[in-house]
């Protein structure tokens, strides 16, 4: 590729590096300003990564979860009990957005639409990743209460999607996390013809990262 607006170095998995955590550990010697993972599938992986952003670095990476708060338990839980503590609030003070996404079957058959789920560092989510979650004080229950800065559920989500009728009902319910809230908040909805949608603003990962 031609180099424009910035230099992108990369590296090929096996056969640039063996591994990811040796690619990382490679990339931080180039003061780079943004690094890509393109997945944190071990230990060694995610503890460069972690050193990365605490260093300052803006670090991008994938993981193969159901959720957001699933995704903070599965960073946690590849380290050993001992070092749980220490972990929790490496990771509260470091990350900045957990996004997470599932595509749904279009109702009209025209191919899949993404709910997206997002998790934002405020000082709420950041407490309770770093003291842990409990009865009434989960990573849910901010994301749904915190709607005003920029979080968001798949639930929430996937209710908008069904009662404009870019979904079924039946496949909301199919993809949703809490099928029983889900329909309580649908109430007596019958997932009828789709409806006129507002075209949403566009925004970059970008932008919600510098948000």
């Amino acid at each position: 590729h031609t180099h424009e607006n910035s230099t992108i170095h990369q590296r090929e998995l096996h056969s640039d590096t063996p591994n990811f955590a040796l690619a990382l550990r490679a990339a931080l010697r180039q003061a780079p300003k943004v690094i890509l993972v393109g997945e944190m599938r071990d230990r060694e992986t995610m503890e460069v990564a972690l050193e990365a952003a605490e260093t300052g670095h803006l670090v991008l990476s994938t993981l193969h979860t159901i959720d957001a708060a699933k995704s903070v338990e599965r960073i946690i839980g590849v380290f050993p009990k001992n070092e749980e503590q220490i972990i929790r609030t490496r990771l509260a003070q470091s990350f900045r957005y957990i996004v997470s996404q599932r595509l749904l079957p279009r109702a009209d058959g025209s191919g899949r639409v993404a709910a997206i789920e997002i998790l934002k560092a405020t000082s709420r989510t950041k407490e309770y990743i770093e003291r842990g979650e409990s009865e009434g004080k989960s990573l849910l229950d901010a994301m749904e209460q915190g709607e005003v800065e920029g979080m968001q559920t798949f639930d929430g989500q996937i209710e908008k999607l069904i009662r404009s009728g870019v979904v079924s009902k039946e496949d909301g319910l199919a993809y949703s996390s809490h099928q029983g809230n889900l329909l309580l908040r649908l109430g007596e909805y019958g997932g009828g013809a789709p409806k006129e949608q507002a075209k949403p603003a566009k925004k970059s990962i970008l932008d919600m990262i510098e948000r």
